[in-house]
């Protein structure tokens, strides 16, 4: 099985962590979502998750847990929405316009054995390996985590 992969070149990826240091006081995602958030980890999610399905069955009612699987998550990205979001967000127009001809800029070719392909525009997802791509894809899926908050689930 082949699998297809891009690399970043480094200057892209001292470019992004000066992107990162440069906006980061507004990228902030919702206090219920663990994923890509620095010094959070899945044991930070499951001791949550634990603790309100242990409050819940402690109080006599019934637990309904639903985990959602997205495979291939950071190739369906779609750039116009994740820039909306990043509006929404208040995430300054210099760094919309850095974003949005970082991903208009993006092309690939597909080779087999000895065969390329024609050159074709990558429309669709975030950077794999990028530095600032965790982070954007975190701000994607941000919706979910704050339209249905853990919290809200156990009464005080």
């Amino acid at each position: 099985m082949t699998f297809g992969l891009a690399i970043s070149p480094v200057i892209s990826k001292v470019f992004e962590y000066c992107l990162l240091d440069t906006f980061s006081v507004v990228f902030s995602t919702a206090d219920n979502q663990f994923g890509f958030i620095k010094n959070v980890s899945c044991s930070h999610a499951i001791y949550a998750a634990r603790n309100i399905i242990d409050k819940s069955v402690n109080d006599g009612r019934t637990v309904n847990v639903c985990a959602i699987d997205l495979p291939k998550a950071f190739d369906k990205v779609n750039h116009h929405a994740l820039f909306i979001k990043l509006m929404k967000i208040s995430v300054p127009n210099e760094m919309l316009e850095i974003l949005e001809n970082w991903f208009a800029g993006c092309y690939s070719c597909v080779k087999w054995i000895n065969v390329w392909s024609n050159i074709f525009t990558v429309s669709f997802g975030v950077r794999q390996g990028s530095v600032l791509s965790p982070l954007l894809f975190a701000i994607y899926l941000d919706d979910l985590a704050a339209s249905y908050s853990m919290w809200e689930l156990v009464p005080p």
